[in-house]
């Protein structure tokens, strides 16, 4: 596998953060049953404020599907990726403090395979945060790899996988620690919040769309 860092923008924004947690509240209260009424009068959790503070790092845009209910974004010149909502909320957070996503291209079996890493030092894929596969699993597309939904997932047996979103968690507060003061950040958003945040957003795609769309196969 080769990695193409593609790090470009700068941070996002103070109120992109506060955007992000105001989603993660409003999609709790509704999977709970309740609808919530924002200012403008419309259902929320919308999913259009996920695109607050772009371009943010490798992000360079993205947009809200209403047709099929998901998010286009794109990194730099790269085609569109389309993930879930609560998908993409966990990509923008992880990737507040870090250097954001990158391309690591897999040649194997001939057929060449641009995948979304986590992290530069040791990455790890999107696909399998999402999924959150286990030490011994690891996840493959059924389709299109452009297509980051919990039901284009699949989970083989590999004993060569073992990061997941453990790893990622202590990422993300490594990546915290070195730049939320220098940035401006620790008085929006504390450690302690952050974390929490981070495994909130994991356990609210977990609850709406979790494993029953995953498929565990022997390879």
């Amino acid at each position: 596998m080769t990695r193409i860092d593609i790090r470009t923008y700068d941070p996002t924004t103070p109120e992109a953060v506060q955007a992000l947690l105001s989603y993660l509240k409003a999609a709790t209260k509704t999977l709970n049953g309740k609808e919530v009424i924002g200012e403008t009068d419309q259902p929320t959790p919308n999913p259009e404020v996920l695109l607050q503070g772009l371009p943010q790092r490798s992000l360079s845009a993205a947009r809200y599907d209403r047709e099929s209910g998901l998010i286009a974004f794109t990194i730099k010149d790269r085609n569109e990726r389309f993930i879930e909502p609560e998908g993409f909320a966990i990509v923008r957070i992880l990737t507040l403090f870090g250097p954001g996503l990158h391309i690591d291209k897999d040649q194997t079996g001939g057929n060449e395979h641009h995948y979304l890493e986590v992290f530069s030092d040791e990455g790890i894929t999107l696909q399998r945060l999402l999924a959150d596969a286990k030490e011994g699993e690891m996840v493959k597309f059924i389709g299109d790899h452009h297509l980051l939904t919990a039901a284009n997932f699949t989970i083989l047996r590999n004993h060569k996988a073992k990061r997941g979103r453990n790893e990622a968690v202590l990422a993300a507060l490594a990546a915290y620690d070195k730049h939320a003061t220098e940035w401006g950040y620790e008085a929006v958003l504390n450690r302690a919040d952050y974390e929490a945040m981070i495994r909130h957003a994991f356990r609210l795609y977990d609850l709406k769309y979790g494993r029953e769309h995953l498929r565990v196969a022997a390879e």
